[in-house]
């Protein structure tokens, strides 16, 4: 089956513009998402110097069969290391782009880098990213490719002693939460929680943590000084959570997809939020701080107001030139789930022209407080709208600044392909998980690929489960030809979050 090939109105390479050749030389992007969970593959290492506290790290128990525990490495590899870096490779152009194998081969056959190629192939051939594979991050070959600097997604452990555009202390700074309420944006008021201190060694401990120096968790049966300052860190942080008025919302450090981030609305979700922070995200997030990241303070935690009865959910997605210079990419109303994790974006064509105008002066302050701090790339900030009384005007609370390459990116570029040469005037983006092949969902959908409605920008056939990962944009006529549309997906595959 041929389908129509994919235009796109531009690219992070036409967006970098010169910089793609600048004081840095020849960059190319890594796209791969780190866990501090787990380690993604036997090729990419867990991140323990730079804490993400996603949806995997928050839904994991602290002890959990090896057969879960596998399975569960798997799924975060096909997303961390295939599904997200060829959907931010797909709006990349012709530049390189580094992804890592979710099975660790490497190899010009590994099944991985087949399925990137499959869905780079969706995009006209000068649109389409050079795709350099590799088994894990130390198997970069920088000068054989033509490679001088490295653009990181977000902070990788085994990224370290890399050449960086952006160095790994300040790619995770900017895109933390206590910067954000720090910054002087405009963004909900807030209180942090920081830790004051860290654990001290194993070897410092009871002979419980000496036979166990390389868990990564204090053992729940210390005798000695570390279990007891574990048992005390928790205690005040449970209790500053009990003392916030309600309703508010808690937010860790670092967060991606909505992990990890907690609206609380009633006693009841107070008393769920220190269970699972008492049994789940505490004892493996404060026991990770030590002497190589206390600096970075991954372990605060962010207290704020909640935005009562927001008007809108926004994402905003733009592109930071090295001059300081802000590029409007779009606007996009965000789809969340009863957990608050984001899995999708709507976006309106027509509406563009006077969102551009609505967006600009936020989009230019934000902007300016990236620039002060040497950023340049594409960047998203997710913000609520809120009515201030009649006949006043709305006023914009930014929620969460995602300084990278955002969900919602390719929404933006899709204007030409959807609603200039195709009447699509509407369209949205997410992520699914289904019982078929690429080819068979193809086949199922057919009239809507060759028509060009759907376009995959992501995609991981599993074949050990039979379960597929894709990420879609959909386009429709109009709102409700879109929510017919989705349905119908919807029908065969289940929306899925990261």
């Amino acid at each position: 089956m041929r389908l129509p090939q994919v235009t796109l109105d531009t690219t992070l390479k036409e967006l970098y513009g010169n910089s793609v050749h600048g004081p840095e030389g020849r960059i190319a992007l890594v796209q791969s998402v780190g866990c501090t969970e787990l380690a993604p593959s036997s090729k990419v290492g867990r991140n323990s110097k730079y804490l993400y506290v996603e949806s995997t790290f928050c839904s994991t128990a602290l002890k959990c069969s090896r057969e879960e525990r596998t399975e569960i490495q798997r799924t975060v590899a096909i997303k961390f290391l295939s599904l997200i870096p060829q959907r931010d490779a797909f709006c990349a152009g012709n530049m390189p782009i580094i992804i890592f194998d979710p099975d660790g081969s490497g190899k010009e056959t590994a099944h991985g880098k087949v399925e990137a190629k499959k869905t780079m192939s969706n995009l006209t051939a000068d649109q389409r990213s050079k795709i350099l594979y590799f088994a894990g991050p130390k198997d970069i070959s920088m000068e054989a490719n033509g490679i001088d600097s490295l653009v990181a997604r977000l902070a990788l452990d085994d990224l370290e002693g890399y050449p960086l555009v952006i160095d790994l202390d300040t790619n995770y700074f900017l895109n933390s939460k206590l910067a954000l309420s720090e910054s002087g944006l405009p963004s909900p008021k807030s209180v942090s929680l920081e830790l004051k201190d860290f654990s001290p060694a194993p070897t410092e401990c009871c002979a419980v943590c000496m036979s166990r120096d390389g868990e990564v968790v204090i053992p729940d049966d210390c005798t000695g000084v570390r279990g007891r300052w574990l048992k005390n860190r928790i205690r005040d942080i449970l209790d500053h959570v009990s003392a916030q008025p309600i309703p508010f919302v808690l937010k860790n450090q670092q967060t991606f997809g909505g992990g990890g981030t907690f609206k609380v609305s009633s006693r009841k979700d107070v008393a769920d939020l220190k269970a699972l922070l008492s049994t789940r995200i505490l004892p493996k997030l404060l026991s990770g701080v030590g002497p190589s990241n206390a600096h970075l303070k991954p372990a605060t935690l962010i207290l704020s107001e909640m935005v009562q009865d927001p008007i809108c959910d926004w994402g905003l997605t733009f592109f930071v030139r090295r001059s300081g210079q802000c590029v409007y990419l779009s606007a996009t109303q965000q789809i969340l789930d009863p957990t608050n994790a984001w899995i999708g974006s709507n976006i309106s064509y027509p509406a563009q022209d006077q969102l551009r105008q609505k967006f600009t002066p936020i989009m230019l302050e934000i902007g300016a407080w990236l620039h002060s701090y040497g950023y340049f790339g594409p960047c998203g900030a997710d913000m609520l709208e809120e009515a201030q009384g009649d006949h006043m005007p709305t006023t914009m609370k930014i929620v969460d600044l995602n300084v990278r390459t955002s969900g919602s990116l390719t929404l933006g570029l899709l204007k030409g392909h959807f609603s200039e040469q195709r009447g699509l005037h509407h369209a949205t983006c997410f992520a699914i998980s289904v019982d078929m092949t690429r080819e068979s969902f193809i086949e199922t959908f057919e009239a809507d690929f060759t028509d060009g409605r759907i376009v995959i920008i992501g995609w991981y056939d599993d074949v050990p489960s039979g379960t597929s990962y894709g990420y879609l944009v959909v386009g429709a006529t109009d709102e409700e030809d879109l929510g017919r549309r989705v349905a119908g997906v919807k029908k065969l595959a289940s929306v899925m979050h990261f």
